[in-house]
């Protein structure tokens, strides 16, 4: 297909924020820019590298370089996603990332989330306080699960 020829799957009409730029997100951007309606004013990532700062620039990408922690996220993301009104995008395609508490922020500021696996807040894994069972990733989906059942 050539340029200007992809089909448009949706409108986003609020801020997209994109949390990691590693290799999926660098896949992840030109299906953003191809295949939705946005205001490409209103993009931002947010990546602890500022590897790709170059070319998110040349794209028009707002860059943050800065972790998305537990101590941070709220702080953080809820300026971003609600900033200038419309619908929000969550793209969460970072690890030690909490995929379960992004959701319940997205889903409190009523704005979309998609994420590229389930995944833990750092440290999740080698937490002592809980027996091996809490620590996998069957009950990381299962905590996930119960979420979503709310």
């Amino acid at each position: 297909m050539a340029a200007g020829e992809w089909p448009v799957y949706g409108e986003i009409t609020g801020p997209i924020v994109m949390i990691g730029f590693g290799s999926i997100g660098r896949g992840t951007l030109p299906l953003i820019e191809r295949h939705f309606k946005y205001d490409k004013s209103r993009i931002t990532v947010i990546d602890p590298r500022d590897d790709d700062a170059e070319l998110l620039k040349k794209h028009g990408v707002r860059f943050i370089q800065e972790a998305v922690t537990k101590k941070n996220y709220k702080k953080l993301l809820k300026p971003l996603l609600s900033e200038g009104g419309g619908q929000g995008f969550c793209v969460n395609l970072s690890v030690d990332t909490s995929s379960l508490d992004l959701m319940k922020l997205t889903r409190e500021l009523d704005v979309l989330y998609i994420d590229t696996v389930v995944e833990p807040w750092l440290g999740f894994y080698w937490d002592s306080k809980g027996g091996n069972e809490a620590r996998t990733n069957y009950a990381l989906r299962e905590t996930v699960r119960e979420e979503k059942r709310r």
